[in-house]
């Protein structure tokens, strides 16, 4: 009977979804629903068991995530009080009690790292620390005083000492994955020989510096070492400077210190402010000339016995710094620096140099005459840049009316993106990024084109066909937003830092258009009465979705670089403004 009325009592309607007090420990352990009746619950009368409530109750675990946080945060912590205070140190020097400065300071230098959120309140430890005297050689036990701490092996840049070996492989593969493709200066071949004897102790600083540095940028492409990214960063930028002070023969320029200034400038404008990049892409460009990298096929220098791929990496490193300097001339319409005096060869094709058999390329001069089109992207890029970087610097007032100049440079970019698109006809999602890059950059360049002779026709300076430029503007901005969208199948994360540029402009001047051809619509059918729906409202449309396949494309990039949230930004408060 007792059951019974247990059992009606369980079943009627008007019971809560959860009863009040805590179920019994047997219900617990068969994860079944306890009626929690007392002295005995329902389910052990009908099983026939003992039935026990138990009142004291275990606190519940850390939350999903946390416990990871904290070991990864003390790890960390850990790791720079080592750096900061190796052990020899302590060896005669008193042990001062920290300040609420040096309290405040360390909070903030770990604040990137991801926390639990919960706070300890001060306990009676911390107040008996703090109020202790200073302990010296003096104060100590003689047993202590006796002892002697092993001498610290010879420092190393602290990045390294954040990374360990399983995060080594890992970044190294990062970076050959998602930053190789659109800065191909390195062998992956040689690099990775010369990795696995960067564990010695005796290992010059420039080469931690540059392993440094290529491990920041691929860092920037991975939210996996958000914890850690900017603290790297810093240390890579610090080591950097102290070996800018310690060089002291101008003659004596290691590539591998030029190399890591030009990582670190891609990894600034992806993820540090503009302005703070640019710096460091000028200090790099500096140190090319230093380096003399535009000089490597010279008479002078030519005649060296070095290695090829050497000698090739070296290549490389001069034309990814030269197209650098060519994009940021254009984009902050300011004078070039690496400009005169050119006498480095094109780099090789990308198979030959990676094969450890590079070719010597053509000088760009040769090039541009030769029409060439067996390139790699990277001598593409240059050749690019070359053509177009004067031409669009018309900007500028100092370059005066040279219109057949100008002219003529547009010719000559009609010419390199009708070559491009005949090469990479069979673009498709397993395309190379470079590729990509250099495909939309030439169309940009004719959007830009475009923009000046627009701003000199408004000038009353202008004497070209506006319209004309506008219709290949309008074709170009159309190819950009179809090229954005196959780009997606590669993954943005493989993208040139500056491909954002391209792909802005190519937004702007849709929306700019779509908005005319919006207005122009409404003049026309106030003047003549109702327009038919026809071509220009199914061209609208398409000019639509090519606007919002370069506004999605922005949106996925701004996850891992800052250029694409800028422009994106820009578009959007624009695109506010046209639409009211």
């Amino acid at each position: 009977m007792a059951v019974a009325r247990r059992t009606r009592a369980t079943n009627s309607t008007d019971r809560p979804r959860q009863l009040p007090g805590s179920a019994c420990e047997e219900c617990r352990k068969r994860r079944v629903r306890c009626d929690r009746q007392k002295p005995q619950c329902g389910t052990c009368a009908e099983t026939g068991v003992s039935c026990q409530f138990s009142t004291v109750r275990l606190a519940r675990g850390p939350k999903k995530g946390e416990l990871k946080a904290l070991r990864s945060r003390v790890v960390a912590i850990e790791r720079r009080l080592s750096l900061e205070h190796p052990i020899g140190e302590l060896e005669g020097q008193a042990i001062e009690p920290p300040t609420t400065a040096s309290i405040i300071d360390a909070s903030i230098e770990f604040s990137q790292f991801p926390s639990p959120s919960c706070q300890r309140s001060p306990s009676w430890d911390d107040v008996l620390c703090a109020q202790m005297a200073p302990m010296t050689p003096a104060s100590m036990p003689p047993s202590f005083a006796a002892f002697r701490f092993p001498s610290p092996s010879p420092p190393s840049p602290k990045s390294h000492a954040l990374v360990d070996d399983l995060m080594r492989e890992d970044l190294d593969q990062l970076y050959f994955e998602r930053v190789h493709p659109t800065v191909p200066i390195f062998n992956q071949t040689r690099y990775i020989s010369r990795s696995r004897q960067l564990h010695t102790a005796d290992v010059p600083k420039h080469l931690l510096c540059l392993q440094s540095s290529m491990w920041t940028l691929a860092m920037a492409f991975s939210s996996q070492f958000d914890g850690i990214r900017n603290l790297v960063y810093r240390e890579t930028r610090q080591t950097l400077e102290a070996l800018d002070m310690e060089e002291v023969d101008m003659g004596s320029v290691r590539v591998e210190h030029v190399q890591a200034y030009l990582l670190l400038a891609f990894y600034e404008f992806a993820r540090c402010q503009y302005r703070c990049a640019w710096i460091t892409a000028g200090r790099a460009f500096r140190l090319v000339q230093l380096a003399k990298l535009h000089l490597l096929d010279s008479g002078e220098h030519a005649a060296r016995d070095e290695d090829p791929i050497s000698r090739e990496e070296k290549r490389r490193t001069f034309w990814v710094a030269y197209c650098l300097d060519h994009l940021l001339s254009i984009r902050n319409r300011c004078p070039l620096t690496l400009v005169e005096g050119i006498c480095t060869r094109l780099p090789s094709p990308d198979l030959a140099f990676q094969s450890g058999h590079p070719i010597d390329g053509y000088f760009v001069d040769e090039a541009i005459t030769s029409g060439d089109r067996l390139l790699s992207p990277l001598a593409e890029s240059a050749i690019l840049v070359t053509i177009c970087g004067p031409a669009l610097s018309q900007r500028c007032r100092s370059y005066g009316d040279t219109f057949l100049d100008f002219s003529m440079k547009q010719d000559w970019l009609s010419g390199m993106v009708t070559s491009l698109s005949v090469s990479s006809s069979g673009i498709s999602g397993g395309a190379d990024s470079m590729q990509f890059f250099a495909l939309m950059m030439a169309h940009h360049f004719r959007i830009t084109m475009c923009e000046i002779v627009e701003s000199m026709r408004a000038e009353n300076r202008c004497h070209f066909d506006l319209f004309a430029y506008q219709t290949q503007a309008i074709q170009a901005a159309s190819e950009i937003a179809r090229l954005a969208k196959t780009h997606e199948h590669l993954g943005f994360v493989k993208a040139h830092i500056f491909l954002p540029w391209a792909i802005s402009s190519a937004a702007s001047r849709l929306m700019t258009h779509s908005t005319q051809c919006l207005v122009d619509m409404e003049l026309l059918s106030t003047t003549m009465g109702n327009h038919p729906p026809g071509t220009d409202r199914v061209r609208d449309s398409v000019m639509e979705g090519e606007l919002q396949y370069c506004m999605d494309a922005l949106r996925k990039m701004q996850r891992h670089n800052n250029l694409a949230r800028d422009h994106l930004s820009i578009l959007e408060s624009t695109d506010f403004a046209l639409r009211g």
